[in-house]
């Protein structure tokens, strides 16, 4: 590969996920879907002997020396876009990522920058592409609390972001509505935004409001995951959720903390599938709708809640899908050259016809 065509991803540099392997506390430098390899386990270990331990250290490895083997091309919308973390070597300017690209570092001086809390599965809602029945992680709530007082007291000082949550809800789990509820700025003196990836549901001007005003001024970035673009498809998809509870609260976020402050971007998602992805389009006009910065694309994946004969009726995606060819057609739509729409790893299927993936 030429010098001015090699890949850097800043992720296993900056990212610190505590989410689920065979337990809680399992520690990613990425989404897990997308590097799978687990660094460490919170409940285990101290942040710092994760952060530059021997599996660290040969993740980035795999990054520096571009075999990027533990990455799932398939699925990493960044690296089949080559954006977000993603970038060629030459056009990285943070000063920190080029010490570790010239120096060749796999074991590094700074603590995580962001932190993402994926340890708490607790949640409102039991959508069918997540789980198969309504969590409310009581039995772990020692082991959860331990995680999360341990991210407070060692993770939490350099940390510049953090991210709440890519496994449940911070509004749905009492564990993560706590927290928020009784954060400390002193404790985190380096934060600069907090990330909330919510169903939205419960976020009300009466729950926003028992969050202390200088920790909700932290609060610059939220993702709404909504999956559907009609009340019928969000019933089957959110199952649990109202929709027009949802567009109201939608009203209020939009309308009263994105443009007042604190929120600087706001982004929904939809999980593509069988039974939604005719609804695109609408998804991209309520988007508009409600003035967000992104609306967010991406492909189901499996985390073990569908049977592979359910996988395969839903994956309209994959090549094989009976529906794909529709898939593709829908994907030729102007409306997705809209700069609100990132595709991410469906924009291989857009710019392949046969679904075929790479980077």
């Amino acid at each position: 590969m030429k010098a001015d065509e090699q890949l850097f991803c800043s992720k296993p540099f900056t990212w610190f996920e505590v989410s689920r392997g065979e337990r809680e506390g399992e520690v990613y430098l990425c989404c897990p879907a997308w590097l799978p390899k687990s660094a460490g386990n919170l409940l285990d270990h101290d942040v710092a002997e994760i952060w530059n331990g021997p599996i660290a250290a040969d993740i980035r490895r795999s990054i520096l020396d571009q075999s990027f083997k533990y990455c799932n091309g398939k699925l990493c919308p960044y690296l089949q876009t080559h954006s977000g973390p993603v970038q060629r070597v030459s056009d990285v300017t943070d000063a920190k990522l080029r010490m570790a690209i010239e120096d060749g570092l796999t074991i590094v001086p700074w603590g995580p920058r962001d932190i993402n809390c994926s340890h708490d599965r607790s949640c409102n809602l039991s959508c069918p592409t997540c789980r198969v029945q309504l969590i409310m992680e009581t039995k772990n709530r020692e082991r959860i609390l331990a995680i999360q007082n341990k991210l407070n007291d060692q993770a939490l000082h350099d940390a510049e972001l953090l991210y709440i949550t890519g496994s449940g809800d911070p509004f749905g789990s009492p564990y993560f509505r706590k927290w928020l509820q009784t954060m400390k700025p002193s404790d985190m003196p380096n934060m600069k935004k907090i990330h909330l990836h919510t169903n939205g549901l419960l976020w009300t001007p009466r729950v926003w409001e028992t969050i202390a005003p200088e920790i909700r001024a932290f609060v610059k970035l939220a993702d709404i995951s909504i999956d559907a673009a009609t009340a019928e498809t969000y019933a089957i998809n959110r199952r649990g959720g109202e929709f027009s509870r949802l567009l109201e609260n939608l009203e209020f976020i939009s309308g009263e903390l994105r443009p007042n402050g604190p929120l600087e971007w706001l982004g929904i998602n939809m999980v593509v599938q069988e039974n939604n992805f005719r609804e695109m389009r609408q998804f991209v006009e309520l988007g508009k709708r409600f003035g967000v910065d992104t609306v967010y694309f991406h492909k189901l994946v499996n985390w073990g809640t569908f049977s592979d004969r359910e996988y395969a009726h839903r994956a309209v995606h994959e090549a094989s899908h009976p529906c794909h060819p529709d898939l593709v057609n829908t994907l030729l739509d102007p409306v997705f050259d809209d700069p609100i729409v990132y595709l991410g790893n469906l924009t291989d299927t857009r710019s392949t016809p046969a679904g075929s993936a790479g980077w």
